[in-house]
């Protein structure tokens, strides 16, 4: 039995276990053999770690029981090597941030749309009731122009609004302070406002935290210079220049709004 099915298979009979995906990298428009198999269980209530070591502990080599640094997670290497990220998810809480975000259009500050994409490109690998396929396909029939709307103009706002606490004034504050991890949080705030406000102008959902430059160029519409200005902002953090780059960054962005 493959590892995958193992894993499938001893979670679908656990009676609370309501759906099974494989999602993350894997099922991504970009990636590659390294990309580790991301399953997302979904669950009526928690699944209990001493409960999934149990199941894991007879199959796999290496385990680690709530290793996550995000979702609640294990993780399973098997002994040809193939890592398996194993994340747990409530359908409360999944419901929750559907309804939060499709549903009723609230912007986050960056990554807004992150969880919609893992759901839109999940592969269901078990759906007791077919509850997993009925938020897919709501999901899938079209990205709402008011949540568009709504990203688009809170990240703007967050990135060089009239505030005192705009990213890019404390950008400024952090430069002058030559605090270089004050100046790289900030950075990693406006990048992160940036990919959101990109991701929804071209209605798409926001694939994550990886290799978004390259997912960036399979839209139909980016910002000029997006490539150069990032890589300049990126590599004159707590350098002259930095400053400016920022500005850069954001002029081109908003032309780009605004074209």
């Amino acid at each position: 039995m493959s590892s995958l099915r193992y894993i499938t298979e001893s979670l679908a009979d656990i009676t609370k276990t309501e759906s099974i995906c494989l999602s993350g990298s894997r099922k991504c428009a970009i990636n590659d053999d390294s990309s580790d198999w991301d399953i997302y269980v979904y669950s009526s209530s928690r699944i209990m770690p001493e409960e999934r070591e149990c199941i894991f502990d007879s199959m796999f080599p290496h385990v680690s029981v709530n290793c996550s640094p995000f979702e609640e997670g294990d993780e399973c290497i098997d002994k040809d090597g193939n890592v398996f990220d194993i994340m747990y998810r409530s359908l409360e809480w999944t419901e929750r941030e559907v309804d939060d975000v499709y549903r009723h259009h609230n912007a986050r500050v960056g990554y807004t749309t992150c969880f919609l994409h893992n759901i839109s490109t999940s592969e269901i690998l078990f759906d007791r009731n077919g509850w997993f396929k009925r938020i897919q396909d709501e999901i899938n029939s079209g990205y709402p122009e008011e949540l568009r709307t709504n990203i688009i103009r809170k990240n703007a706002r967050v990135i060089n609004g009239s505030g005192a606490s705009t990213f890019m004034i404390q950008a400024e504050l952090a430069k002058k302070r030559h605090d270089i991890v004050s100046s790289n949080h900030r950075l990693t705030a406006i990048l992160s406002s940036y990919f959101d406000i990109l991701f929804a102008y071209n209605r798409t959902y926001h694939p994550g935290e990886k290799k978004l430059l390259q997912y960036a160029h399979l839209l139909k519409d980016f910002p000029k210079d997006m490539d150069d200005d990032i890589e300049r902002a990126i590599h004159t953090v707590a350098k002259d220049g930095h400053i400016k780059a920022l500005k850069t960054l954001i002029s081109h962005l908003d032309d780009f709004l605004h074209s």
